[in-house]
Formats: C-alpha cells, structure tokens, sequence
C-alpha cells in the first residue's frame, strides 16, 4: 500500500470512530444542553461556578 492510501484508510476510520461516539453521545448531549439553557446558558454569569 502506498502511503497515501494508507492515511485515507486511517482517516476514514477515525472519522467512523468519531461519527459512531458522537451517535452514541447524542442523547446525553441533548439532556446536558436543556439543563444548561435551564440554568440560564451564557447569561448565567458567575451565578454557577
């Protein structure tokens, strides 16, 4: 295999990686992100530390 074969090969399966955690993650990220807008988002200040 030539090398550039080979860093398309590992980018394709790094970015599999990261679209398959980013799947799995979806969920909580959707729950973290109503607490935090329900906390006040970036208008919060320093009321949260």
């Amino acid at each position: 295999m030539t090398g550039q074969r080979v860093l398309k090969t590992e980018a394709v399966v790094a970015g599999g990686l990261v679209l398959a955690l980013l799947v799995r993650e979806f969920p909580s990220l959707r729950r973290e992100a109503r607490i935090w807008r329900m906390a006040g988002g970036f208008r919060a200040g320093h009321r949260y530390p």
